[in-house]
Formats: C-alpha cells, structure tokens, sequence
C-alpha cells in the first residue's frame, strides 16, 4: 500500500490520494470503474448467512414487499435461524452484516486499501448480499462509504450534489427518503466502486443476485465527542474530587439548591483540566476505541518475550485486532503518545516506532516491523505486551488484499 501511495493509487482511478482528498472527498462522489480485478471474495453468500447467524454478529434482513404503507418493507434483526434462508421468496431480498472486518481476518485487510484516511475515522466493513430487486430504498448516510461490488451487478441511483430535501416516509421502519430525484444511474459489476460522501442521498438495487462492500468512515459529531470528554474527564477523576459540604446549614426548604452548593459545583467543574494536553488525550482515548462494549480480549495463553521472538524468526506473522484502532500523536521530539483500543502508553525510541508500524499495517511479519527493531529488547518487550493484551496475535494469513488485486 505504501507504495502504491508513492505512485498515486490505480484503484481510484489513476488518482494520488492527495488527489482525491482535494477533489472528492467530502465533496462529491466519484465512480471507479475497474478499481480492483481479480475477484477473489473472502465469504461466499452462504457463509455470510452463516455469520449472521451467530451470536454477536450485528445484521439486518430487509425484504421489499411492494405496495405502500408499513407493510411495504419488514426488516428483522440477527441472530437468524439457519432455516430463515430456505423459506424467503427468490427475489427482492437483502441481508446486511456489518462489522465483517471484525469477524473475518481476510475482510479487514481490505481496509489496508484505505489507509490514506486516518485509523480512527474507520467504521467498519459491512456485507451486503441481495436477490434481484433487493436494497434498502433511497437514504443518506452521515458517514462517507465506498460501495465496492462484488458478486454480480447493483444498480446505483444517487445524487451528484449534496441532498437539501431530506423527509422521510412515515410508517415505515426504514428511514426512506420521500422525495429523491437521482442525478445518477449506473450499474456496477464486479470490482467497479463508487465513493459518497455523508449527506448525499442513494438508492442500490441488484441486478440479479449480488454481494456488495461498504467500507465507511464515521465522523463523529459534537455531541459524541463531549459525551467521550465527560467519560473521560469523569473516570480519571472519580474518587479524587469528591463533593464536600462539612459547613452544611440546616435550611426550611429542602428542595432549594442553595447559592453555597451552586457554588461549589460550580468551582468544581472549573477545576476540569480543560488544557490542549488533557483533550489531546481525551480525543485519543475515545478515537481507539471501536464502539462501547467493545475491548480487547487477552488471550488464554500468555507468550513469553522468548516465545515471540521465536515465532518471528520462523516466520510467523502477526495480526492487529479490529477491536480497537491505533493512533498516536507525539508529545515530544522523542517521545510518543500510542492508544490502541483505550490503552495508553508513552514510547520512544524502537518502541515507538514499532507502534507508527502498527498503526499503518493489519498483518505484519518481521520484514514489515524491521528486524533490527522488533528483535532489539524493548521492541520485544512491547510486541510481547501487545500480544498478551490482545492488541497483536500471530495469524497464517498472508499480507494479501482480501478481494482481489487493485489494477
């Protein structure tokens, strides 16, 4: 990837990065014809049904049903029973999952494709498999998405500027626009794509039987992020500021809040550290974690630092969790302030740049760490750290793209 990003990017068209961040992204969507060849899908339909139904697996299935009013469009939610899939009509029918990245090695790596956008603007990778006539009616999204086809084609009706007439169908359990004129149609085959930014209204039907992959990037909005400040702000400070009243009156009204308690909770909120340090890293905590309820798992076993250097000199490669992303921002010339999945840690050094490593690559053999880097002795010490908090695990995949090869 990294070289392709010295060389422009053939996959979008012929287009550098730059290029496209300047020209399109957030601007306007861009249709790429050709962006990968050589299709070669991680999951077939079948085993998508399969993932969704299991535990754990966000997924959604959405039939059409024609007509007008609710019963026009049902939607049920996983996990489904095996059987479902043998009683639904031929046509008119799509099952989401999302998330896929987080369930299927192969899938995240298709993320390496993108790692032009920083880490922690990454949403996910959902799969989308659709009868002939399937889809989910025109929408918009609050998330810029790259809609890559698989299996077979999906015809894609979509805006070409910005949607300022945004109403929705009442009665309907999908939030389907009531008015949408497409300034677009056109049919993607396999291995074409086609970029949205947030806000621009679209409507994907198949063609036949077909899979698609949405690859989005999420843009957290304000409320988001002061909620994650609060969080952050509150857990550091827990036990540490409690609110204390030993000069307490006895008063007639016991519902008053008085000036003397306004006043306190006052000073103690001013007393938040508020400096650029404290949000920095606030933002860095919440930008590397995946979604609530979402955490690392250690594994079962614990490796020794000697028992990882062994597995990298054979070869073994080593795989970054999708339960978390990495960031970092330097805090000195030296010195590195490295968050993966909440964690925090302060590197410098061959520390420090294993973790700028990490954060650009999914799998990673020791060619891709650096020799001389990961076998120095805190190279391992970290690698070893990360391992064993479930940050890095040592996978037989190969640094391959999961659909095919750009062209």
């Amino acid at each position: 990837m990294n070289g392709a990003m010295k060389n422009g990017l053939p996959w979008l068209g012929g287009l550098t990065a730059g290029a496209f961040l300047r020209d399109y992204w957030q601007k306007k969507p861009l249709l790429i014809r050709n962006a990968f060849s050589g299709v070669r899908e991680p999951l077939s339909p079948d085993e998508l049904a399969g993932l969704a139904c299991e535990g754990g697996v966000e997924s959604r299935l959405i039939c059409r049903k024609g007509g007008t009013g609710r019963k026009s469009w049902s939607v049920d939610y996983g996990p489904f029973e095996e059987d479902l899939f043998s009683r639904l009509p031929e046509k008119r029918w799509t099952l989401l999952v999302q998330e896929v990245n987080r369930h299927v090695p192969e899938v995240a790596t298709l993320l390496d494709h993108f790692s032009f956008v920083p880490n922690w603007r990454v949403d996910d990778v959902m799969i989308s498999y659709a009868t002939d006539g399937g889809g989910v009616g025109p929408h918009i999204d609050s998330y810029d998405v790259f809609l890559l086809q698989g299996l077979g084609k999906r015809r894609w009706r979509y805006h070409q500027k910005k949607t300022t007439r945004v109403t929705f169908i009442d009665n309907l359990p999908l939030r389907i626009l009531e008015h949408f004129e497409p300034e677009a149609d056109e049919v993607l085959g396999p291995g074409d794509m086609l970029y949205l930014p947030p806000g621009f209204a679209h409507d994907g039907v198949a063609v036949g039987e077909c899979t698609t992959y949405s690859i989005g990037f999420r843009a957290p909005n304000r409320a988001e992020l002061t909620a994650a400040f609060v969080r952050s702000f509150a857990t550091a400070d827990a036990m540490s500021d409690l609110y204390e009243d030993p000069d307490l009156q006895a008063g007639s009204e016991p519902g008053e809040l008085t000036a003397a308690a306004r006043e306190r909770v006052r000073e103690m909120i001013r007393r938040i550290d508020l400096g650029d340090d404290a949000i920095d890293a606030a933002f860095a905590r919440f930008a590397s974690i995946l979604k609530p309820g979402h955490t690392l798992e250690a594994p079962r076993r614990m490796l020794t630092v000697a028992q990882v250097k062994e597995r990298l000199v054979r070869g073994d490669a080593l795989v970054r969790s999708e339960e978390g992303r990495f960031v970092f921002f330097p805090s000195s010339k030296l010195t590195i302030n490295f968050f993966y999945g909440g964690h925090q840690e302060a590197l410098k050094g061959s520390a420090a740049n294993l973790a700028r490593v990490v954060s650009r690559h999914r799998i990673l053999d020791l060619a891709a760490l650096g020799k001389s880097t990961a076998l120095t002795k805190d190279g391992l010490l970290v690698l070893t750290r990360w391992i064993n908090n479930g940050a890095l695990s040592f996978t037989t995949l190969g640094p391959l793209p999961c659909y095919g090869e750009t062209r």
